[in-house]
């Protein structure tokens, strides 16, 4: 190879380290935030003290004779003992949508509905919480009952 070759080559990997590497720095300060770190995950304590200042419902409340099919009804979060979960009201119906355990905790026996109620329990080693979610107002409701004599089983 002749040397302006070598010197073309030498060149061109030069800019490809500087360009990866201010890339790798590009990518840091965006994934750390200009202003701070604000893309941090919540943790369930976050959640549940975001849920508490939020009004039960942040839609104006309209006639029947308002509404239109077309309407979508909005989920809602709902934290509850050994978990937390996202329920919908469509009509006397309610749907789980989706449901997490608390550390510590596994779901058992999931009923998602969509039906007149629906039902999730949250087990651990010594306690198992079996929430039942109706509609009340077109809103969901959680009702939650703990076995704390369950052990061994399931």
């Amino acid at each position: 190879m002749t040397r302006r070759g070598l010197l073309m080559t030498g060149g061109w990997l030069l800019a490809a380290a500087v360009t990866a590497g201010a890339g790798t720095v590009a990518l840091d300060v965006v994934g750390a935030g200009i202003l701070g770190p604000q893309n941090q995950p919540l943790s369930q304590d976050d959640v549940a003290r975001a849920l508490e200042t939020v009004p039960a419902s942040t839609t104006p409340v309209t006639p029947a004779s308002a509404t239109t099919p077309s309407s979508v009804p909005a989920p809602r979060g709902l934290t509850v003992p050994g978990g937390s979960l996202v329920a919908k009201c469509t009509g006397d119906q309610v749907e789980l949508m989706s449901w997490s355990p608390a550390p510590g905790y596994r779901t058992d026996d999931v009923s998602r509905g969509p039906a007149a109620t629906a039902s999730v329990k949250f087990k651990n080693d010594g306690t198992e919480n079996e929430t039942v979610v109706t509609c009340r107002d077109g809103e969901p409701h959680a009702e939650t009952v703990a076995d704390e004599g369950h052990h061994g089983r399931g």
